[in-house]
Formats: structure tokens, C-alpha cells, sequence
């Protein structure tokens, strides 16, 4: 069988497409795209001479055979609308097959959303999670921040219409931390933002957006809210036992973070 080539496409600039995609794009025949018409315009600004097929999540599984049939001959290309494909985009169904059926599968660097917001977001991190885009519910989003805070960052994404809701919500369990919100990145009004939520979440955004929340925010402002209801059961002269067992069972902080705070502290 022939190859299948993974072409990141600009998320916003179409400048910042790699002359490596531009000259493998105008060697295949078939271009399996997430959205005909925003990659039509892509084939026109390229002068690309191929088939364009959609790919979406709601049709990736029935692609497989028709895929399988063109690779018999020829290579084919997966792009998506921005950014690089498999990546909180379609995709991942046909490389996951593929790469079982011993097809070569060519991936090639390019513009994606994570990194580019990671780099211009003035943070300090030696290690990041990204985790897509969040749960509705608000339990499903608390759960999904607190699995991973042994990261230094956590990176979603998050559309202009809920950001304001996902911002109420962090500040709702975790408190009035600093978080970056980065907005129509490589685009003309691309804004990067380092804030306390409660100076973000009564703006108006646009566009496509990369939330990143620094865990160490997370971990002082729990750290100063322990030692508040700490302070405040204490004044109510309650052993450190049912200190422990009281915030444990409301789940509001894990057991060992009382445990040892009561520990290291002159409590």
C-alpha cells in the first residue's frame, strides 16, 4: 500500500504553511479534509490541482474502505480546518487503522494551537497536559483539573461562547487564580491574556480559544483556603481527627493535604 501523509494546515496566517506540506500537497491526487469548503479555499489560495473528500468525526469510520481502495495506487493526505490533525480533530479513527495495517504514515510539523499559545504565554513550565475541550458539567471539569494537577500547566480548548462559563466555574472551585486566555492565534487581533479570572470573565471573546491554567495557582490558592477553614474549626476548638475526617468527607480537600498541613503547621 501507499502512504498516508498527516499535513498540519495554519490556524489562522496562511503563511505559516511549511514549504514540505505545500510540496507534498501538489503531489497527491486525494486530499481527505474535516470540511470541503474551508480547505476549497486553501486549494485555491495553493493552486492545488487534487480531489478533496471530507473527513469529519461523523464519517471517519466509513471512510476506511474507500481509503483503502485509493492507497492500493496512490498516496493520500489528512488535513484538517487548522491545526494539525488527530489532535482534537478527525482523524485519529484512520491513522489508529492504518497504522495496525502496516501503512506508512508520514507526519509532518506544522502550526498547532498547544504550542504556539505555551510559547507566547510568559509561564514557567518544564511539563504540560492538554486535555482537549472540557466537559459541560461543572463536576466533570473539577474532576478533569484535579487529575492532572502534577502537571505545571493544563492546556484546553474553549469556544468564545462557554469560556465565560468555564471561567465561572474555575473560580467557583478553585478561587480567583490567574489564568492565560490566548485568542485568534497568528491572526490580526490574536490576544494573549494573563489575568485573575475576575478580570477576564466579564469580556467579550472571539474566536477560537487556548485556555492554560498554571497548576501552581491552584495549588497556593488551595493551600490558602485549607488554612482558612483550618483556622476556623480550630476557633471552634475541634480535634485535628475530625478536622481531617470533616473536610475529607465534604471533598474539598484530600485527606493527606490536611493530614500533613495539620502536621507541618503549629496546630
Amino acid at each position: 500500500m501507499h502512504k498516508i501523509y498527516v499535513i498540519p494546515t495554519p490556524i489562522g496566517n496562511l503563511n505559516d504553511f511549511t514549504l514540505r506540506s505545500i510540496e507534498i500537497l501538489k503531489s497527491v491526487k486525494y486530499l481527505f479534509c474535516e470540511d470541503t469548503k474551508v480547505t476549497g479555499k486553501l486549494k485555491k489560495y495553493l493552486n492545488l490541482d487534487l480531489q478533496l473528500i471530507s473527513l469529519h468525526k461523523f464519517n471517519e469510520v466509513s471512510r476506511i474502505s474507500e481509503i483503502e481502495k485509493i492507497l492500493i495506487k496512490d498516496d493520500i493526505a489528512i488535513v484538517s480546518d487548522a491545526g494539525t490533525p488527530t489532535i482534537s480533530d478527525p482523524g485519529q479513527k484512520i491513522i489508529h487503522y492504518f497504522k495496525k495495517m502496516q501503512v506508512k504514515i508520514i507526519p509532518l510539523p506544522g502550526a498547532n494551537a498547544i504550542t504556539t499559545a505555551l510559547s507566547g504565554s510568559g509561564l514557567e513550565f518544564s511539563s504540560f497536559t492538554f486535555i482537549g475541550f472540557l466537559e459541560k458539567e461543572e463536576s466533570k471539569i473539577n474532576h478533569e483539573i484535579l487529575k492532572h494537577l502534577n502537571s505545571d500547566v493544563i492546556i484546553c480548548y474553549e469556544s468564545p461562547n462557554r469560556i465565560n462559563k468555564t471561567l465561572f466555574i474555575l473560580n467557583n472551585r478553585f478561587g480567583n487564580i490567574k489564568v492565560v486566555i490566548a485568542r485568534e492565534l497568528t491572526k490580526i487581533y490574536e490576544e494573549i491574556l494573563y489575568d485573575n479570572i475576575s478580570n477576564l470573565i466579564d469580556k467579550t471573546f472571539k474566536g477560537e480559544i487556548v485556555l492554560l491554567i498554571p497548576t501552581i495557582e491552584i495549588k497556593n490558592e488551595s493551600n490558602n483556603n485549607l488554612k482558612e477553614h483550618i483556622d476556623k474549626l480550630k476557633k471552634l476548638k475541634i480535634d485535628n481527627k475530625s478536622i481531617i475526617n470533616y473536610l475529607s468527607t465534604m471533598k474539598m480537600f484530600k485527606k493527606n493535604d490536611v493530614y500533613n498541613y495539620l502536621k507541618n503547621s503549629k496546630y
